[in-house]
């Protein structure tokens, strides 16, 4: 936890400029690579990665919007930004453009990034009906292609740095975890843990998680669903608990999933072989994330075990937020594992009598055996 104490202890001991170089250098090299000239981007991971940008943690979903361009020829990241807060010293004041609801505007906006009207492949990884039209009247002869797979290719494989502040994400939900199961008794509520789990990771500079559904009790009698709302309904010894933590550091995500039993009970026998089943399946999709290995290969691995349908999504990629590829039933089959992907593996097995057992871990491919971080 070295890099969660210095940050604690002070956040100017931790500088960014040495990521933020290099995810610009894979960016432009993986635009290279799909010959485009300019990325409009949208998303808010997407920018952050782009520009470096510290954003302000928002709830909800939002539209799309040329919030950042990215321009191959001149090497530089644009922004739609109408201050200098949280801004990185290399996107210039005369990098930023404001916004505006005039399409015009927003048109004439563009059209002044040096570049962009003279593209000939621009691509992006979301869009509005209007999008193509404005960029039209922004860049006659561009093409609108798909940016996703250089956008894949620049995010997927993560820097040594990078996995280091994954590391230190996951330590600071390993204590959000801890400290729950420290509160976790007959009578505590969901509310009640998780008011334990804000307190524990806000102490260690995450104030903000990435969500807070992170506390089940599951039933013992009747149907088993693994909820996502916290409820203030007491706790009984013996219920089995989902904990599934996780947090922030430096914007990137890291986590970690568990299923207690309410103490003082001991966990029945129908409890101990959910637990068994459900770690089994764990640890054969983990094995399984090494490079070359596809979607595919990691469900069969699942199934292999005798599990019922894996969980939506058994597995996604983890970085800034959730990132390609995500591999789930029907889904990511022809995604492909290379190395320095991060991945967070989910296994999920339920049965009336007993209740739902989670196990969450945060996978490093490498070049050999898969790491499981912050285990």
């Amino acid at each position: 936890m070295t890099l969660v104490a210095d940050l604690v202890a002070d956040p100017t001991r931790v500088d960014d400029a040495e990521v933020r170089a290099d995810r610009r250098r894979r960016l432009f090299a993986a635009m290279a690579d799909d010959d485009l000239d300019v990325l409009v981007l949208g998303r808010p991971a997407e920018v952050a990665f782009a520009s470096g940008a510290r954003q302000l943690w928002t709830a909800g979903s939002r539209p799309f919007g040329p919030a950042c361009v990215a321009v191959r020829g001149t090497g530089r990241v644009h922004l739609l930004s109408v201050w200098d807060a949280d801004v990185p010293p290399e996107v210039g004041h005369d990098d930023l453009y404001g916004l505006s609801w005039n399409p015009a505007v927003v048109a004439a906006s563009l059209a002044a990034i040096p570049g962009l009207p003279d593209a000939g492949r621009v691509g992006t990884s979301s869009s509005s009906p209007g999008f193509p039209r404005l960029l039209a009247a922004v860049a006659p002869g561009a093409e609108v292609v798909d940016g996703g797979p250089a956008l894949a290719a620049a995010r997927g494989p993560k820097s040594a740095a990078e996995v280091a502040r994954i590391r230190a994400a996951t330590a600071i939900a390993r204590a959000g975890l801890d400290a729950m199961a420290a509160a976790l008794r007959p009578g505590a509520t969901e509310r009640g843990l998780l008011a334990a789990y804000l307190e524990a990771i806000a102490g260690l500079g995450a104030p903000a998680p990435p969500t807070e559904g992170v506390v089940c009790a599951t039933p013992a009698r009747g149907p088993v669903a693994l909820r996502r709302i916290a409820t203030d309904t007491p706790i009984d010894a013996g219920q089995l608990v989902v904990l599934d933590a996780g947090s922030f550091c430096r914007g990137y995500e890291g986590g970690i999933g568990r299923t207690l039993v309410c103490p003082p009970a001991a966990p029945t026998a129908a409890q101990e072989d959910l637990a068994a089943r459900c770690r089994a399946a764990l640890a054969a999709v983990v094995a399984t994330c090494r490079p070359g290995a596809t979607g595919r290969d990691l469900r069969a691995a699942w199934a292999a075990t005798g599990a019922p349908e894996p969980p939506v999504p058994l597995a996604h990629g983890v970085g800034l937020g959730v990132e390609p590829p995500v591999v789930g039933a029907g889904v990511g089959d022809a995604a492909v594992l290379a190395p320095g992907t991060v991945l967070a593996v989910t296994a999920w097995v339920a049965a009336e009598g007993a209740g739902g057992h989670l196990e969450r871990d945060l996978v490093l491919v490498t070049g050999g055996d898969p790491e499981v971080l912050g285990s």
